[in-house]
């Protein structure tokens, strides 16, 4: 049986943002587990940035330095990574767990239909209202067949990725502008698998279930057309 890898795909973004989380972190023990773990790391980077701290003078130091040719030799790299180094070395475990850059990655924003963007959009929960654009970013990881889908409600599929032709795909992932035509709550699903993509149901949770058996998904939090 595989471990639950909600918190990270999801509930990591809500929880370094403070805002609340789903139920399901709290009574899921493999979610309350990766919480402990990223709390503990979020302490432990704290505490170094409290320790580790420069003079306040040394990024005129270390510039005064490279003017005179000696940061290529010697002092000025040292004393900046002197300082940062055991920082540093935290955010490179933290940035490893996050596992990088080759992770799948969900970005929504609303547009609004005179084309001003309304900052922070879907992300943080904002309403639209019809004739609004959702603006879909996936980021999906080298080698990996990604999709995006819009559900309207639980169970209507109103954009599919995969066989929209106003879905752009590049070697970085997929982009797509989506019209809000009609009121209601609206959530978008990032899948990435390794091979072929699960069918569409239309229901949100077989899908979103169906596409973490088949690989990973990410799915944005619910955005109310009203």
């Amino acid at each position: 049986m595989t471990s639950c890898e909600r918190f990270e795909n999801e509930g990591l973004v809500r929880f370094v943002a403070g805002e609340p989380l789903d139920p399901h972190f709290e009574a899921c023990e493999d979610c309350r587990t990766a919480r402990a773990s990223y709390e503990a790391l979020s302490l432990a980077l704290a505490q170094a940035r409290q320790r580790y701290v420069p003079p306040g003078n040394w990024e005129a130091q270390v510039w005064a330095r490279i003017r005179r040719g000696e940061g290529a030799r010697q002092r000025p790299w040292a004393l900046v990574f002197g300082l940062g180094a055991a920082a540093a070395a935290l955010a490179v475990f933290f940035s490893t767990s996050m596992r990088g850059p080759e992770a799948l990655a969900l970005a929504v924003q609303v547009e609004r239909g005179t084309g001003l963007v309304v900052r922070g959009g879907a992300s943080r929960g904002e309403s639209a209202a019809p004739g609004d654009i959702l603006h879909l970013v996936a980021k999906v990881p080298h080698g990996k067949v990604g999709d995006v889908r819009v559900y309207r409600g639980s169970d209507e599929l109103v954009f599919q990725c995969a066989t929209s032709r106003a879905c752009s795909h590049s070697k970085d992932g997929l982009e797509a502008r989506v019209r809000l035509d009609r009121a209601g709550t609206y959530r978008t699903i990032a899948i990435a698998v390794d091979k072929e993509l699960p069918a569409a149901t239309g229901r949100l949770d077989e899908d979103y279930a169906a596409a973490r058996r088949a690989g990973s998904a990410q799915e944005s939090p619910p955005l109310e057309v009203l």
